[in-house]
């Protein structure tokens, strides 16, 4: 019986990335395609300076598994640039635990605010937009170090990942949201995990503890 593939924790890019020889024509390139766990690999090691080990435990693999992923981006990177091919970054997230929607920049603080939308403050609203307050949780790691309920503006398109982002806000957890919102919320800097749901503090202690993971795809309305 073949066992099946760990899924390996990544974070999406905001759609498929192409990058082509400026001397050839599109009729003439072959190409090459980087999975999203290699390039998570990479983006981990040679962008973020982790080590393998710590490539490992971001990405919920062995360091072997790290170890071949980055062999193999590197080799199709290589090829790509000797004999002039497309190099294509795939956003497909077959076998992959989406860690977040965006958030790549190499930024660390020490301290982190997270915002969730509620309604009656226990449980995390399934739709961000008609939230009547967001539980605010500042965090040291897994220890919480202030915490408030802040009442957001009217409804209106963008007028929330703008207030969030004047807030301070690094990371809004909700249950999901469309892509024109993410993009939004990418814009104030603000990373965005979605799929959840159920109790705040149960949500809050999953997410510090690197146990909560971006779940599903984007929805095909706006929620903004």
């Amino acid at each position: 019986m073949t066992k099946p593939n760990k899924k390996r924790a990544c974070r999406r890019l905001m759609s498929d990335k192409c990058y082509k020889p400026a001397n050839c024509l599109d009729g003439e390139m072959e190409q090459v395609t980087l999975e999203l766990d290699e390039f998570e690999a990479m983006r981990l090691v040679d962008y973020e300076d982790l080590s393998q080990i710590q490539a490992s435990k971001e990405m919920k693999i062995s360091r072997g598994t790290v170890q071949r992923l980055l062999l193999s981006a590197r080799h199709k990177i290589v090829d790509a640039v000797l004999e002039n091919k497309s190099i294509i970054i795939s956003n497909e997230i077959k076998n992959i635990q989406l860690r977040g929607e965006n958030k790549m920049d190499k930024r660390a603080k020490e301290v982190i605010r997270i915002a969730m939308p509620t309604t009656e403050g226990v449980t995390v609203d399934e739709h961000f937009g008609h939230c009547k307050t967001f539980a605010i949780y500042d965090m040291d790691g897994t220890t919480v170090v202030d915490q408030k309920s802040i009442v957001p503006p009217a409804h209106a398109p963008g007028v929330l990942p703008k207030f969030l982002g004047e807030q301070d806000v690094d990371v809004i957890i909700t249950g999901g949201m469309g892509q024109m919102a993410i993009r939004l919320f990418k814009e104030q800097d603000i990373d965005v995990i979605l799929g959840a749901s159920g109790n705040i503090e149960d949500t809050l202690k999953e997410y510090v503890g690197g146990d909560l993971v971006s779940k599903g795809t984007p929805c095909d309305h706006h929620h903004e």
